[in-house]
């Protein structure tokens, strides 16, 4: 049974880690156990510029004006937060997983989180791990999830406010331990085995299209690959 996890999401100024930093992170600590929120922290890091305003819509004077002390603090919350938490979860959590022990904000490095024992805590992804009853297809935004939830969406896109709408997901789950069993089984990496006139199956199942190696990819349970309508090939193992 899965007691506490980290619900975490960031806001970067790039998609990519050596042209970018995380500028924002919000993190609630979630009961699995009784479906609520335990805390929740949100905070801004030092930076002098932020070419995604337009999409997350964070000045950049609040950037520029913050201080590495005030920073620290925060994060120094969201660490102590995972060591109360068995597993960090995200939406698109490959992308958020990335930045941490490797991002610099203000010649600092952006923390691993760590478990109780000093390990690094796994990531689970409510975007490719989890089957929300009634998503319309895998791989589905946070934003369409919570729609087809019953759940409201509010306020700008901004790190807490996404953690908060897993949450509220959460919430109104009626077997999450059971949806928590299924996500953190082991998963490997698989590449979807489709010709181009196909490719819409692989979208469909939740496969994302990676130009670099121009392949439909998914990390997904083994078990799970037999519901497939094509054939896959696995690329590593998680």
């Amino acid at each position: 049974m899965v007691e506490r996890v980290l619900i975490i999401d960031t806001e970067t100024t790039d998609l990519e880690v050596d042209k970018g930093q995380v500028i924002e992170i919000g993190a609630i600590l979630y009961s699995v156990k009784h479906q609520t929120i335990i805390q929740q922290a949100s905070t801004l890091l030092p930076a002098t510029s932020n070419p995604a305003e337009r999409i997350n819509r964070i000045p950049v004077a609040p950037l520029v004006e913050m201080t590495i002390e005030t920073a620290q603090q925060g994060l120094l919350m969201i660490t102590k937060m995972a060591q109360m938490a068995e597993f960090v979860i995200a939406h698109n959590a490959e992308f958020d997983k990335k930045w941490f022990g490797k991002s610099k904000f203000a010649d600092m490095v952006l923390p691993t989180l760590l478990d109780s024992q000093g390990k690094p805590l796994r990531w689970v992804c409510t975007c490719t791990d989890f089957e929300f009853p009634l998503a319309n297809r895998p791989g589905e935004s946070l934003v369409n999830l919570a729609l087809a939830h019953g759940i409201g969406v509010y306020g700008n896109h901004r790190a807490l406010t996404d953690c908060q709408l897993i949450a509220s997901l959460f919430d109104v789950m009626e077997d999450l331990q059971g949806m928590f069993a299924q996500a953190t089984r082991p998963r490997g990496r698989y590449i979807a085995l489709v010709s181009f006139g196909d490719k819409d199956l692989a979208k469909k199942a939740g496969f994302r299209w990676h130009p670099e190696s121009k392949t439909w990819e998914r990390t997904m349970a083994e078990a799970d690959i037999h519901n497939l309508p094509f054939a896959v090939e696995l690329v590593s193992e998680n």
